[in-house]
């Protein structure tokens, strides 16, 4: 699939813009602060009733304006679908082919967005989390179901850290039992799903470094869980032997929110002796990963958009990733030209103050 055309009417510093979409490359250039980054916003936010800036869409209405629109069209297969959105302070409409969409989560499962923005070197550089979470977003690009899983277990966790922090509690020890059958089979459907994907994703992101670097780095992805388990009456077994640190400590102390994902080049882990253009590569991959395994799931393509991705790249890996995603329609922002003779001219746009220039 791919998106034919967007309008965008009061969308942060759009006052009112129609673009019309290659099929494959579209490359955006610009200074800071003109568009880029908020066009690249307007179709993730097309796909997913949601931002990946901003936590309300109070943020996404042009300054002085009450409410923001964005009409798409979409190539789907071989029809074309309408998406239309209107969101105000408190509420939005989501409409496709003109019927109203109560859930986002049905707007989720009609197209997919992979995105890549400089801050995610911090997947990298920072806390374990930063890593989960990269997964955990795989995970339910491909499998919604997952995201109810995760839901209900973030939720039974931080319940059941409450209850142990209240120990002298008359009905202390009823409710921990009772939380514990929750969390327990929610941790082994958390470890079975990682473990599943995280071994798909390593050997996509490993075929694809391979290539970038002409074999001269080996790329993996490597799930250290918490808990290993083959059944969940082993994995309640191992999470109830560390039940006397969470009376000590008050808090969960053992279970998924402490997995581990080690991004290993050469048999090194990249956090600590990776240089940036390793970190940068890997990330890179991981996200083509992510694109390879929509397609091989749901037999359709997802659109991939790439914030500044010059900036983050060298010139050879610039290039490379241009030669090769032609099968998808990639939407890439720019501040120059660096590696971008290879693009047909007719590809690349500018964008100034809100304005899409030829």
């Amino acid at each position: 699939m791919w998106i034919k055309s967007l309008e965008l009417n009061k969308f942060r510093n759009y006052l009112y813009q129609k673009i019309e979409f290659n099929e494959n490359i579209n490359i955006f250039l610009g200074d800071n602060a003109q568009g880029k980054t908020n066009l690249l916003e307007s179709i993730f936010y097309l796909a997913n009733a949601k931002s990946f800036k901003a936590n309300r869409d109070r943020e996404l209405i042009m300054f002085s304006e009450k409410e923001m629109v964005l009409d798409g069209v979409i190539r789907k297969g071989k029809s074309f679908k309408n998406v239309y959105i209107k969101a105000n302070e408190s509420s939005k409409d989501i409409f496709v082919n003109d019927i109203k969409y109560d859930k986002t989560s049905d707007l989720k499962s009609l197209f997919k967005i992979v995105l890549f923005t400089p801050e995610d070197l911090t997947i990298i550089k920072d806390g374990p989390n930063f890593r989960r979470k990269l997964i955990d977003d795989i995970i339910i690009s491909v499998d919604f179901s997952y995201k109810g899983i995760k839901r209900d277990f973030d939720k039974v966790l931080l319940n059941r850290n409450k209850i142990l922090k209240n120990q002298k509690s008359k009905f202390f020890k009823n409710q921990l039992l009772a939380y514990d059958e929750q969390i327990i089979r929610l941790n082994y459907k958390i470890y079975q799903y990682r473990k599943k994907y995280i071994a798909l994703i390593d050997k996509y992101a490993n075929k694809k470094h391979e290539l970038l670097t002409y074999g001269r780095e080996d790329l993996h992805i490597v799930y250290k869980p918490d808990i290993k388990a083959d059944s969940l009456d082993e994995y309640k077994s191992k999470f109830k032997q560390r039940l006397i640190d969470d009376l000590k400590y008050f808090r969960t102390s053992s279970g998924s929110q402490r997995d581990e994902i080690d991004i290993i080049i050469n048999g090194k882990d990249t956090k600590k002796y990776g240089s940036q253009g390793q970190q940068r590569s890997a990330i890179l991959n991981i996200k083509l990963a992510n694109v390879s395994l929509i397609e091989n799931t749901s037999q359709d393509k997802a659109i991939i958009l790439f914030d500044d991705v010059f900036s983050e790249l060298d010139e050879k890996r610039s290039s490379f990733l241009l030669e090769n995603l032609g099968r998808f329609q990639t939407i890439i922002t720019a501040t120059n030209t660096k590696s971008l003779d290879i693009v047909d001219r007719s590809k690349i746009r500018k964008i100034k103050d809100g304005h899409i220039l030829k």
